[in-house]
């Protein structure tokens, strides 16, 4: 049998190991979606990167696709329906809560982001480096400690956020309306954000989470810092830079962006943003991306896609 990987993967072998041993692999490492449309017909299995969209066109070409192991936890660049449709399994790291309790690169690249817009970490970093300055006392930043932190999201990232936080003796609201209400630290929207002293973002992408953090949200805002890990999609991006000159929030850190792009996001509002102001830390998507949880992920994946195409001998 034959599987198509578009990930990153070529550097983890042990993962290349597993599908080396079972077919004949084909590594393309984020190629196009016209590159894959032309060659998708020949493979029973697609291990894909995020940044391909797959759609009923690109499935409609898969004649022969049995099983699509998607190596994150997020599926929104899928048309699940049409892989019904195809009668296409879909497999992703959310399947499994055992084994994503054990990846924590994104709760920790979240913690930093945090401590690095309360430290001023990038910007303090620049001027020296850029500038030969050493002027710590532009640069006095915030301590964690007795902050409280609203988290919007808790599902494996949010509830791993909040263990971590734990050491720094802070207070946490959580707001999610599809896990179980503990206590009065689950709290409503509107709650978590008049209340907030750093507000940060793990929910998935869906019709509802869609935009869900605009003008009405920001408005509500004290002074807040503000971290999206999640997806771009989420927030308006011209209410957050409102949000930004207007004091409702004061610094925010975003590893993701609407309309991300493998080729650059130069012209991008917020890239714009972030080049003439000191409020604004942006990451390319790392958060997910340590080499440990990769290694993790990819061999996960490798297995999980080499065992469901055994079923199909």
């Amino acid at each position: 049998m034959k599987i198509l990987v578009t990930v990153p993967i070529s550097t983890f072998p042990e993962a290349c190991n597993i599908l080396n041993k079972f077919g004949e692999i084909t590594y393309l490492e984020y190629p196009s979606y016209d590159s894959i449309l032309e060659i998708i017909e020949d493979y029973d299995g697609f291990i894909p990167n995020a940044r391909t969209k797959i759609d009923d066109n690109l499935l409609s070409k898969a004649k022969n696709l049995k099983v699509i192991a998607m190596p994150s936890m997020g599926i929104d660049h899928i048309d699940q329906q049409s892989c019904k449709k195809h009668n296409v399994e879909l497999h992703c790291l959310a399947d499994n809560k055992s084994f994503i309790r054990n990846i924590h690169s994104t709760s920790e690249y979240t913690l930093g982001l945090i401590l690095s817009l309360l430290k001023k970490f990038p910007w303090s970093s620049s001027s020296v480096i850029d500038k030969g300055n050493w002027l710590a006392t532009n640069f006095r930043g915030f301590d964690l400690q007795n902050k409280t932190v609203g988290i919007i999201g808790y599902g494996n990232i949010g509830s791993q956020l909040d263990k971590l936080l734990s050491s720094f003796e802070v207070n946490t609201l959580k707001c999610d309306p599809y896990i179980e209400q503990l206590d009065d630290t689950y709290v409503d929207l509107n709650t978590l954000l008049l209340n907030s002293d750093i507000i940060t973002l793990h929910v998935p992408l869906t019709e509802e989470t869609k935009n869900m953090i605009n003008k009405n949200c920001f408005n509500k805002m004290k002074e807040v810092f503000f971290i999206n890990a999640s997806r771009g999609q989420v927030i308006n991006d011209l209410d957050l830079i409102q949000a930004l000159e207007n004091g409702n929030v004061k610094a925010a850190a975003l590893d993701v962006l609407n309309e991300e792009s493998p080729d650059g996001v130069d012209d991008h509002v917020l890239v714009n943003y972030a080049r003439n102001n000191g409020n604004l830390l942006i990451t390319p998507h790392c958060g997910g991306s340590s080499t440990d949880g990769l290694r993790q992920i990819f061999n996960y994946s490798a297995e999980l896609i080499v065992k469901r195409l055994e079923s199909f001998k």
